[in-house]
């Protein structure tokens, strides 16, 4: 039996109420926002080319990766989406009816969950963000290093601080390198399988003050993706972005096993 309960999170365009800066009033406004043919299309190229990518790549393949989207999800995206998650082999693709965000993530979760079982390790990762290759693995060895520190509270964050903000476009990445704790990105949460409530369930940049955190500075671990539609605004982003630096572009493909040349192609052709 593995050592750890290892689930990654990600939510594609799931039209649940809460869980968002940005609310409707109906969940047909909503999604209707979500699913617009625009931002779907460039949705599924970051959900392709950089979350699912990342994933993919990792050195420690011991992992589930739920994908979480509306059980109304119109054709061509449906089939579409069918097809993508089919490439991972431990991802599961959920069309979930709309409801409550954290009700809906509570129940998904909880029933792939063994509450005997060891520790759970849970990630969010939204689709259009990364993790480096070695996330998985170095999440599970740190735990292990650190792990008295999870057995005294039963709740333990572990959170890579450093990489890249990143906007793909036809030319290559735009991106800045920063330092940002709690992002929500690189951040594992590690729970006693008892406890229901998810990686959704804290806000990721509230995590310090509601359970010990471990913050790791020493490497960049983390895509963020931004475009101008994120949810979560950071002002003044996209202009601080800049076409990456060889060393940079070594980076991504090394560090996060991006293929450049495919994810601006895919943008290309938007």
């Amino acid at each position: 039996m593995s050592d750890l309960q290892i689930i990654a999170i990600t939510r594609f365009a799931y039209p649940g109420s809460g869980g968002f800066q940005i609310e409707h009033d109906s969940v047909t406004e909503r999604q209707a926002h979500l699913w617009a043919p625009d931002r779907l299309e460039a949705r599924f190229r970051t959900l392709e080319h950089v979350c699912l990518r990342t994933l993919a790549a990792q050195t420690d393949g011991d992992f589930r990766v739920l994908v979480i989207t509306g059980d109304a999800l119109p054709e061509p995206w449906r089939g579409r989406l069918v097809a993508l998650v089919a490439a991972l082999p431990q991802a599961e693709l959920i069309f979930h009816p709309p409801e409550n965000q954290r009700h809906a993530m509570e129940a998904i979760v909880n029933d792939r969950i063994d509450p005997d079982g060891p520790p759970v390790m849970q990630f969010r990762q939204d689709d259009d963000d990364g993790v480096a290759r070695t996330f998985v693995e170095r999440a599970r060895r740190i735990f292990g290093e650190v792990r008295p520190l999870w057995e005294r509270h039963g709740r333990l964050a572990i959170d890579f601080s450093r990489g890249y903000v990143m906007r793909p476009t036809p030319q290559g990445p735009l991106v800045q390198s920063a330092t940002r704790s709690h992002l929500g990105v690189a951040q594992a949460l590690f729970l006693k399988p008892s406890i229901r409530r998810t990686a959704i369930h804290f806000p990721h940049h509230r995590v310090g003050a509601l359970m010990p955190s471990v913050t790791i500075p020493d490497a960049p671990m983390w895509l963020r993706g931004v475009d101008g539609t994120n949810d979560s605004p950071m002002p003044g982003q996209l202009d601080r972005l800049v076409h990456a630096t060889s060393e940079e572009r070594t980076d991504l493909r090394d560090r996060f096993g991006l293929d450049l040349d495919a994810l601006a192609a895919s943008f290309a052709a938007i």
